[in-house]
């Protein structure tokens, strides 16, 4: 299993596969999206319609709800996007949380299932099966790279 830098594919390697998390993942960060704007504008709401409030103070409540909306839920949207799971004719590439990619070649692998809402690929040499969670449509992955295995033995 060896790190690269990025998704670059090899000479005549062909996708058999290209999954990013599923959107169920947003679920919580949209839920507090939701509770942040609705106390937030209901703030606003209220000092527009209170004599006295300065407007500099409405101004920096709506400041303080855009950072917040951009930090839970702009930067887990982002995550999400970005997290990538890849299977080729070769080998299977992973983006996971830390940004780093995996390169795991097919002729590694000895077993692969799906747990959790993830896929967990058994390689040999190594004493537990490696888990890779939040990989969206793990069902037709985990066939995909069933075939590849059974192709290759």
């Amino acid at each position: 299993m060896a790190r690269r830098p990025g998704f670059a594919l090899g000479e005549g390697e062909v996708v058999l596969a290209d999954v990013s998390a599923p959107l169920s993942t947003l679920i919580f960060p949209l839920l507090e999206l939701i509770v942040i704007t609705g106390i937030a504008w209901i703030a606003i709401g209220w000092m527009d319609v209170t004599p006295g409030v300065e407007p500099f103070v409405r101004n920096a409540v709506v400041l303080v709800w855009l950072l917040l909306a951009l930090w839970r839920f702009g930067v887990p949207v982002v995550r999400s996007r970005r997290r990538r799971f890849l299977v080729t004719d070769h080998r299977i590439l992973a983006r996971g949380r830390s940004g780093g990619v995996d390169s795991i070649p097919h002729r590694q692998i000895h077993s692969v299932g799906r747990e959790h809402g993830g896929i967990t690929v058994a390689i040999y040499g190594y004493e537990r099966p490696i888990h890779f969670e939040q990989v969206g449509k793990t069902r037709a992955v985990e066939r995909v790279i069933g075939e590849q295995l059974a192709y290759r033995r």
